[in-house]
């Protein structure tokens, strides 16, 4: 009988150990990035920076150069649309080149004066020439009215001429991003008024860069 129960037993106890340990799962493998597939990855990033950074720069020149650009033809406009504002007989109309009358730095712009001391550096040179010029008298009535006609530049003093031509030049030097200079031109025209009575004066020369 002992028997018997110790066979029972043991049967009993195969029974529970086998519940109690079922077969384990096996366990995924948790891989991440390697530190050369992040060598890689740096390298391939390296690559595509290098070809866009010639782009970028480009893009950031051209920009530059195009807000110049704009502000010298501002300049120039201003100087242009003041010179033709200005006496027919103003000295700021005498023939000859006038050169640079721009302060050396740039104004404050709370005040819109040149600071005392300090300040940036104006980038900005204006020069404007003054032409006396003349119809020629052949062609006073024989030109149809708004015709072309060849216009003969008068230097000498006390010579009749009919009107001045105003040519603006600014110039703004190598910028800070090395784009070179830059130079715009406008031109006008301001008719003589009384041309029996108002005559040339002394035409100095000079030109404008």
């Amino acid at each position: 009988m002992l028997a018997g129960i110790r066979s029972a037993t043991f049967r009993i106890s195969d029974r529970v150990l086998t519940a109690r340990a079922p077969a384990r799962p096996a366990k995924r493998r948790q891989s991440g990035v390697t530190l050369v597939e992040l060598l890689v990855a740096l390298a391939l990033l390296g690559f595509v920076l290098l070809g866009i950074a010639p782009l970028f720069v480009a893009s950031v020149k051209s920009n530059y150069a195009g807000n110049e650009y704009t502000s010298i033809h501002v300049l120039a406009r201003d100087r242009l649309e003041l010179l033709m504002s200005v006496p027919f007989s103003d000295a700021q109309l005498a023939p000859g080149a006038h050169d640079n009358d721009l302060s050396i730095t740039l104004p404050d712009p709370r005040n819109g004066l040149p600071p005392a001391r300090g300040g940036v550096r104006n980038p900005f040179r204006i020069c404007y020439r003054i032409f006396q010029l003349q119809i020629p008298s052949c062609d006073l009535s024989t030109v149809p009215q708004n015709a072309p006609f060849t216009p003969k530049l008068i230097a000498g003093v006390g010579e009749v001429f009919h009107y001045k031509r105003i040519d603006v030049t600014v110039i703004s030097g190598t910028g800070t991003l090395g784009v070179g200079a830059r130079k715009a031109r406008v031109s006008g025209v301001v008719f003589n008024p009384a041309p029996e009575a108002i005559f040339s004066a002394a035409d100095p020369g000079g030109t404008c860069p």
